[in-house]
Parts: structure tokens; C-alpha cells; sequence
């Protein structure tokens, strides 16, 4: 592959950045929840195919400054990626901030190749703790709710049936996080879908490079 040209770069660069900020679009049309639809508690990103972000939207820095870390806990809890796998966890201990923080993330690929992942997020407002809204006074995060971590919710496409059941028995009004999850799906979808339409425009190898 040549050296790509500044122009190129720019153009390139700047698709990244619209991808982003259009998943956050996305989010925000079809999340269920007040916390997510209108105080905009979620942010979005780019990741190339170590976890490093490359892009993201106009959101919320406590959320944009560990988001790395938890793309890098998927990869190296599973390190093999299949074209239709998702991934969702909040512990804390794997780049998650506190539990009702709950990131969603998918794999890009073109031609096969990996490109990297899209990465959404999400305030849920509840996540299961003692307290409704999951704010209770715990010393422990034991008692914050149900901790997730880095684990299949979609395989090649195909739902995780028993992950969904146990994530949605142990929270309170099931089909609005439901809801809020399948937001996230959607945001992190566009993601991936616009590193698939770069890859075919400028080639795979040439927008790896400038991802890097």
C-alpha cells in the first residue's frame, strides 16, 4: 500500500468522526429510557483492532476515558471474532465505571478482515440492586446490582438466549432496558456497518493504517 495522502487522511478522518456521532444520533431516536433519550447519559465510539479509540461523538468524558479499557477486556477475554458477535459487560474491574454504566460492543469486519469495534455506553436506570434506580447506599459492589463481565450476547448473529434471560430476570422493568439494550445494538450496528463502507472506499489495508 502506498503512503496515504493528507487529503485522503482528512477525508478519511472525518468519516470516523461522523460515524461516531451519528451512532450517538441513532441512540438517541430509539432508546427507551428519559436518562438516555433526553439527558443524553451514553456516549460513543471507534476502536481499531487493539482497542484504542479513533473516534467518538460530543459525549461525556467520565465515560470516553475508560471506554478503551473495556473494549480491550472484550478482546482479551475472547481474542477469535466472528462477523454477527456482540459483547455486553459493565464490571468495573474490566474498564467499566460504576454497574448501571453497561457497554455494548461489535466487531467490524470487510472482506473478512477485522477492522475494529464500535463501542456504546449506556446509563441503564436500573441494574438490579436493592435499591430501584440502583443508587442505594452499598459499601460493596456486591450490592450494586448484577456485574457483568465481557460475555457473548450475540454469537455469529445469533441471540445468546440464556445471557439475555439472565440479564433481563435480574433487572426491574425488563422490556424498557430491553429496549434501551437494542438502542445500543443499533448505535453500535451503524457503527460498524460505516468502518465496512470506509474499508470498501479506500481499501482495507489503507484505512488500518490510518485508524493507527
Amino acid at each position: 500500500m502506498s503512503e496515504t495522502d493528507p487529503a485522503t487522511f482528512e477525508v478519511a478522518k472525518n468519516a470516523l468522526y461522523a460515524a461516531a456521532e451519528e451512532m450517538k444520533v441513532v441512540l438517541a431516536k430509539t432508546a427507551y429510557s428519559p436518562i438516555l433519550k433526553v439527558a443524553g447519559d451514553y456516549s460513543c465510539g471507534l476502536f481499531d483492532v487493539g482497542g484504542e479509540m479513533v473516534a467518538q461523538g460530543p459525549d461525556l468524558p467520565i465515560h470516553l476515558g475508560s471506554m478503551p479499557l473495556a473494549v480491550k477486556a472484550v478482546i482479551r477475554a475472547f481474542r477469535e471474532f466472528t462477523p454477527g458477535d456482540v459483547f455486553i459487560h459493565n464490571d468495573p474491574y474490566f474498564g467499566g465505571s460504576h454497574l448501571p454504566d453497561v457497554n455494548v460492543v461489535t466487531p467490524a469486519f470487510h472482506g473478512g478482515t477485522l477492522l475494529g469495534f464500535a463501542c456504546v455506553r449506556a446509563h441503564w436506570p436500573d441494574i438490579g440492586s436493592a435499591t430501584p434506580g440502583s443508587y442505594g447506599a452499598t459499601t460493596e459492589i456486591f450490592g450494586e446490582g448484577l456485574r457483568l463481565p465481557p460475555v457473548r450476547l450475540y454469537a455469529a448473529g445469533e441471540i445468546v438466549r440464556d445471557v439475555h434471560d439472565l440479564i433481563f430476570t435480574n433487572v426491574r422493568t425488563p422490556e424498557e432496558r430491553r429496549g434501551d439494550m437494542r438502542a445500543q445494538l443499533a448505535a453500535t450496528h451503524r457503527g460498524v456497518t460505516r468502518l465496512a463502507e470506509l474499508a470498501a472506499k479506500h481499501g482495507t489495508a489503507r484505512l488500518l493504517a490510518i485508524m493507527q
